[in-house]
């Protein structure tokens, strides 16, 4: 039994270790319900399964501006699959977990039992964010041999938990551009 065990784990490490992989980062325009402005920076992680298919994972730090409510500040990573076609274009889809930070943007007060009004934080509670993404995009690059550079559109929903007293979600917009680091 241990060396069917051992035999299982030195045949995925060795699979892993194989693999093409590739080092890419990039950042673009973010949308929160679409029509709030922010901007994404990521850093991705890409291994190749086949000539055709990777897997990446995908940091992303990003923040967004709801003028007259929040500013909102997000940290998630992303596992996914993404599939190339030999136009240039992909299609891929991602889930996500995160956090998000807001800041109201007005001035907040607080009243105690006594009447008594004073100013209260402008920082709400962090939350909790798991997300589904997909994505199209398109390879700028023909040559193999020359860095890759590819432009992104991704429709993205979050769970926002908790939001006020329960549990929202929050459709979102990335359009952006990714150039790749390394190629292995």
């Amino acid at each position: 039994m241990k060396k069917i065990l051992i035999y299982i784990i030195a045949s995925l490490a060795f699979s892993t270790l194989s693999a093409q992989s590739r080092l890419l980062i990039g950042g673009g325009f973010f949308g929160q319900t679409i029509t709030h402005p922010g901007l994404v920076f990521e850093m991705e992680y890409e291994t190749n399964v086949s000539e055709t298919m990777s897997l990446p994972l995908r940091f992303d730090l990003g923040f967004y501006n709801h003028p007259r409510n929040h500013t909102g500040l997000f940290l998630d990573v992303h596992y996914g699959f993404r599939r190339y076609f030999k136009s240039g274009l992909f299609l891929e889809e991602s889930i996500g977990i995160g956090v998000l930070g807001s800041r109201i943007n007005t001035d907040v007060y607080n009243v105690d039992d006594n009447g008594v009004v004073s100013e209260g934080s402008k920082l709400n509670q962090p939350q909790f964010m798991p997300s589904l993404t997909l994505g199209i995009g398109f390879n700028l690059t023909s040559d193999s041999q020359k860095p890759m550079n590819i432009l992104w559109i991704r429709p993205k929903i979050a769970w926002e938990y908790p939001y006020k007293t329960t549990a929202s979600f929050s459709p979102s917009l990335q359009i952006g551009y990714t150039h790749r680091l390394t190629k292995k």
